[in-house]
């Protein structure tokens, strides 16, 4: 079926209200079409809060924000200036302005559109999710308060394991051996469990009401008893002969892969022997599947042997196979069994902490609008949001979709457009479900769908050929038929840039071929997969040497301007293809860049980093300091490592290197000893003389850099090296992706994945060979109709495994689809027979493009094989070629050089200064609210009594002393048990600071249990009455300013106190503000700002009286910090909230002196409070901000 083209016209006339789904192929402008059909709905009178625009990644927000932007300026630019523009559809919809003479309306919208960018409605997902459950938290049935996280894993891996103990540990010896017989280590558990634990579950087969409960399936072991025992008896009397003929039937294939080769059953054989001995007969071993008449039947030759007909192997087939249902059985339970517990752990923890992952805000929405308040609830954000745009919709969930279906599908007054390209969805790791895509092409009708054909990015010749790639199987090129078609694109009508080589424009499309190897009977067989690879990676790594050679020389060029190695991408799916490529190139002296979302904490380096730390820790073990030494961040070699283990002084030395970066840590902390190894152990020094040195050290600093940051809330050596391993057991987080170690000009290796949305003048596509079926965990993921399931081996796991081979092999094609069109102008691929019956090539998607002998119809009823029983693939590419005559090239993969190609090194160019002709504003710093009032902050020294009575009096007093109660302020939760709060953190904290907390814990704690319970106002406002999830501790403030005139700072500062005030004596200064307020709180829909003070201002309560203490906040200049940080706040909320308003919500400030208070004297003692007036910060926002010109005193 063919759709209406989206062509400019057809832009300009389409409807925006409606539902509307447009279908953009890759590099056709879906970016550049949102941007035009947002600016229609701002012409249209829509104001930017209104027009929702949704993507699925932070980045991508900031990109369609920035291109809506720029597309809004270009309109009004035209509209105000008469001129004219090569861009069609500017140039239409501005005529048409024009002739209607509506060009001021149209001019003034685009100019509130263009100043209210910032309040755009553009988000993530997850971002308008958020936002509707929080702004209209009464209708959706949500708390108003509720902390979102970014990452919950650690919630899961908590359940998952939970489980796993309380189940697992408690098993007697043969359950709990048949336990983890079918499930694996907890690891290993844990990966089978995942898909259960998503946003949107997939349903378990077989039913486990079926299979009964753990309980139930374990209690049915007991019953293999008498089987075993009666086989047992049967081995006694004739094992002998049973192994005999075993090792000698002739009937019996010992191939390569056969259990019956000599050196496979020969200890299979031992390993019988040794359990039908023992009376632990319940722990069947794998190797006694040699023994059932089912593996006898799949390894006989043609020739039978009557005498494997033996009765004993039938008895064993029975019993294998109720062993193996048992196995099967256990698994499906402890899998639902699992699930259900994990849920329900995590969502009462999330409850309990008043916290919500990102996936939650997707089913808390769907929830909310499927439930009794939700037809109110799309009501409201309709109003709010009247028309939408999603991008990317081919990526979208059953959740996701079900959202937007339920906000605008049944809205004929509202306006939805759904964009994207179903070709392009791959991102199924992550829940993106094609099926889902599907049904809304459904829903939307076939009346509704439109097509952006034109591509933009490629030349014709790459566009003819990657054309010419997927028409070989017309209407199914991607698997299902109508519901993904294949449209053949057309190149714009542009000036394309080519590869050119001497001068001649090379081919759009490379295909190099593997050869097959030769076997002893002279017949073809496929490459194993690792001698494809090596082939492979030598060829690529040649040909992009011989590329960039040519370009040093002026002889290979993309256009006009030379080819530079940034211009190449090579495109994998693994890191592991990545890693061996880049060395490839690296030994041809080619640098390379891998961009790539592997963690960091996944690295050689991380390992060898935690057994450093270890030998660190612990530096007197000598096993522990060996391993270290034989660490790959040191790079030294074996014979090294042994003469230093043998020679007593160079231990020694090595021994005193790891006690003193021991005593660093304890002392300093990880990052003082982190930067003291770089130095003495020379990391960096070491890491230079290995492979890819660059890329190892940024991994290094990554590494430390997130030590650092977790050594705040893990204390303690041992317990930041807790945290660490714990953590590379873990999954990537976006904190531990790996960095670029350089944006020099490099050969691009990027994942498939990762190279969505961009775009290179040649690429390499050199692993399309390859392929990984499903299944191999004994798990398969398939869809039942729209249903998405999990088979862990009903009685139709082979028909399901073929659902989920189909599903497979159609989300390959549509990598493949994203891969070739990434080219701008040149694309290389390797292809050819490769691979194992475990994943050969022609189960690939080039398979079943190139080679079109399967339909896609027959998928439903056979595995993928697109090489059948004919291995000539010769015509088939020949064919290929023909359909683009000369922009596709078939040709054998080039040899390996004899020697490793390097281009030629250019000498480095010499440097020289840059003559600096600007000017340095000499007056731009950093100040602080320290800096700013440091003359009088301090206050005149008092003597303090350590013999004083009340501990308030006696406490010590200093920097250092405010510090430590600051941090346990910080750190407690004022509803809680404050004492023992205060004792077990002081005890770990306390010596930070130089204090001594045998002597003062339990006097902090008594002071601090006074600063909670005292009253803050008339009202009887306290610190314990704050639950935790309504404060929020040390806020920290930026402000950017300019010029300050400190003349008309000191006037409003007088005016704001009501009295004359000593001038602050600091020069005039432009740069940044900043400052950290310790806590600010909402009590009853009021915000209120809290300053800790811990000054020591006299020996008698009365020195802490109110009024008192309103000298000392004027004298010491504490309103200036008090001004600046309500103006923070202030600036905060009226962003945040919705309908702020500062007289309503703004309750005040509390300088809290902490000696000074006591329950039983409230805020007559130790409490200053203050409420700014609204114009002083009005006019403080204009003196500190916004002052353009000095004024006279």
């Amino acid at each position: 079926m063919s759709y209406r083209t989206l062509d400019t016209p057809a832009v300009l006339a389409l409807p925006l209200a409606g539902v509307r789904l447009i279908e953009a192929s890759a590099g056709t402008g879906k970016t550049y079409t949102i941007a035009n059909l947002y600016l229609r709905h701002i012409l249209a009178g829509r104001a930017v809060a209104e027009v929702l625009v949704v993507t699925f990644t932070i980045a991508a927000t900031d990109e369609l924000r920035g291109r809506i932007r720029a597309r809004l300026f270009e309109a009004l630019g035209l509209l105000e200036r008469e001129g004219e523009t090569k861009d069609a559809f500017l140039a239409e919809l501005v005529a048409g302005i024009r002739a209607a003479g509506e060009q001021e309306i149209a001019a003034r919208r685009l100019r509130l559109a263009v100043r209210a960018m910032d309040e755009a409605a553009i988000y993530t997902i997850h971002g308008f999710c958020q936002r509707a459950l929080s702004e209209l938290a009464f209708r959706s049935g949500q708390p108003f308060e509720m902390e979102v996280t970014t990452d919950d894993a650690a919630l899961w891996r908590q359940a998952v394991q939970d489980w796993w103990r309380r189940t697992g540990y408690p098993l007697a010896p043969a359950r709990a051996r048949l336990f983890r017989t079918a499930l694996g280590d907890l690891e290993q558990f844990r990966a089978l469990l995942a898909p259960l634990l998503g946003a949107q579950p997939q349903r378990l087969l077989p039913e486990p009401t079926e299979t009964g409960g753990l309980d139930a399936v374990l209690t049915r072991l007991d019953a293999l008893v008498p089987a075993i025992e009666g086989l047992a008896a049967d081995w006694a009397r004739d094992g002998a002969r049973l192994k005999g003929l075993l090792l000698t039937s002739k009937g019996l294939g010992r191939g390569q892969k056969s259990p019956y080769r000599p050196d496979q059953l020969e200890p299979a054989l031992g390993a019988l022997d040794d359990w039908f001995a023992t009376g632990d007969r319940l722990a069947v071993p794998d190797a006694f599947e040699v023994l059932t008449a089912d593996c006898l039947e799949r390894n006989a030759l043609k020739k039978r042997d009557p005498a494997l007909d033996d009765p004993f192997f039938a008895a064993c087939d029975a019993l294998w196979q109720g062993h193996l249902r048992l196995r099967r059985d256990l698994r499906v339970a402890a899998l639902d069994e699992a699930a259900a517990f994990a849920r329900r752990a995590v969502r009462e923890a999330k409850q309990q902490a008043q916290r919500l992952s990102f996936d939650d805000l997707l089913t808390e929405m769907h929830a909310a609008l499927g439930g009794e308040g939700g037809a109110a609830l799309a009501e409201a954000v309709c109003r709010r949001f009247p028309v939408a745009m999603i991008d990317e919709f081919q990526d979208t969930d059953p959740i996701q979709y079900g959202i937007f279906r339920r906000l605008y599908l049944a809205r004929p007054d509202g306006g939805l457009i759904l964009i994207g390209d179903p070709k392009q969805a791959i991102y199924s790791f992550r829940g993106g479900d094609i099926f889902t895509y599907m049904q809304a092409k459904e829903d939307v009708g076939a009346e509704a769908i439109y097509t952006l054909t034109t591509n933009w990015r490629s030349t014709p010749a790459v566009v003819a050929a990657v054309n010419a790639v997927f028409t070989r199987r017309a209407a199914d090129a991607f698997v299902y038929g109508e519901a993904i078609p294949f449209a053949p694109a057309q190149a714009a009508e542009k000036t394309h840039r080519h590869l050119l080589r001497d001068g001649a424009a090379q081919p759009a499309l490379t295909l190099w071929t593997l050869a097959t190897e030769r076997t002893a009977k002279g017949e073809d067989k496929a490459l194993s997969k690792d001698a494809a690879a090596r082939l492979t990676h030598a060829a690529v790594a040649d040909a992009i040497a011989r590329l960039l050679g040519e370009a040093r020389a002026g002889r290979a060029r993309i256009g006009e301007r030379a080819l530079v190695p940034n211009d190449i991408a090579v495109l994998v799916r693994t890191g592991f293809e990545a890693a061996a490529l880049r060395l490839a190139l690296a030994e041809r002296g080619v640098a390379a860049v891998a961009v790539e979302r592997t963690g960091v904490l996944e690295t050689e380096e991380a390992a060898a980093l935690e057994t450093l730390l270890q030998a660190v820790l612990e530096p007197r073990d000598r096993g522990l300091a060996r391993l270290a030494l034989a660490s790959p961040l040191l790079g030294r070699d074996y014979a090294e490592i042994e003469r230093l283990s043998s020679d007593e002084t160079g231990w020694a030395a090595w021994v005193d290197d790891l006690l003193a970066l021991h005593e660093t840590w304890q002392r300093k902390g990880f990052m003082a000893m982190f930067q003291q190894m770089l130095r003495r152990l020379d990391l960096a020094g070491a890491l230079s003389r290995g492979p890819l040195p660059e890329r190892r050290l940024t991994n290094l600093l990554h590494l430390g850099e997130l030590l650092q940051q977790a050594s705040k809330a893990h204390a303690g050596m041992d317990a930041l090296l807790g945290w660490y391993r714990q953590q590379r057991g873990e999954g990537a987080s976006e904190e531990t992706i790996l960095r670029l170690e350089s944006d020099a000009d490099l050969v691009q290796i990027v994942t498939i994945h990762g190279s969505k949305g961009l775009q290179y003048p040649v690429v390499f596509v050199p692993y399309l060979w390859g392929c990984r079926p499903r299944g191999g965990n004994g798990l398969l993921g398939f869809h039942r109709g729209r249903e998405t399931c999990l088979d862990a081996g009903s009685d139709d796991f082979e028909a399901h495994r073929r659902l989920a081979e189909q599903e497979r092999l159609a989300e390959d094609v549509r990598l493949a689809y994203v891969a070739l069109t990434r080219a701008e102008a040149a694309l290389y691929l390797v292809w050819g027979r490769a691979g194992s019956r475990d994943g050969h090539a022609g189960q690939s998607a080039l398979g079943y493009l190139l080679h079109p002998r399967q339909g896609a119809a027959e998928l439903a009823e056979e595995l993928p094989d697109a090489f059948g029983d004919d291995p000539d693939l010769g015509s088939d590419l020949e064919r290929l070629a023909a359909a683009a005559p000369g922009d596709i090239v078939v040709a054998p993969l080039p040899e390996p050089a004899e020697s490793p190609i390097r281009p030629p090194v250019e000498a480095p160019p010499e440097l020289a200064p840059r003559p600096f002709g600007g000017r340095i504003a000499t007056d731009w710093r950093i100040s602080s609210f320290s800096a700013l009032t440091r003359d009088v902050h301090s206050g005149p020294a008092i003597p303090r009594s350590p013999a004083a009575e009340d501990v308030a009096m006696r406490f010590p007093a200093g920097t250092q002393v405010g510090s430590y109660l600051h941090l346990l302020l910080e750190r407690i939760d004022f509803q809680g048990d404050v004492r023992a709060q205060v004792l077990a953190l002081s005890a770990r904290v306390a010596p930070r600071f130089g204090i001594d907390h045998g002597r003062w814990g339990a006097d902090a704690a008594e002071l601090l249990e006074r600063v909670v319970q005292t009253p803050l106002d008339a009202n009887g406002l306290r610190l314990a009455a704050i639950p935790a999830a309504r404060r929020l501790s040390e806020l920290e403030v930026d402000f950017a300013t300019d010029p300050v005139s400190i003349p008309a700072l000191n006037r409003l500062l007088a005016r704001a106190a009501g009295e004359p005030l000593a001038p602050l004596e600091v020069e005039g200064f432009q740069g940044l503000v900043n400052g950290v307020v310790d806590l600010v709180v909402e009590h009853e829909g009021r915000y209120y700002i809290a300053d800790y003070k811990s000054n020591y201002l006299g020996g008698a309560f009365a020195d802490y009286a109110a009024e008192r203490l309103r000298a000392v906040v004027y004298e010491r200049r504490y309103d200036l910090q008090f001004l600046l940080y309500t103006l923070a706040l202030h600036r905060y909320l009226g962003r945040r909230l919705p309908g702020y308003d500062y007289a309503r919500h703004f309750g005040g400030v509390y300088c809290l002196f902490l000696r000074g208070m006591r329950p039983e004297t409230g805020p007559r003692c130790g409490v200053f409070a203050v409420r700014p007036a609204l114009d002083v910060l009005a006019e403080l926002d204009e003196v500190v901000f916004r002052y353009a010109a000095e004024e006279a005193p």
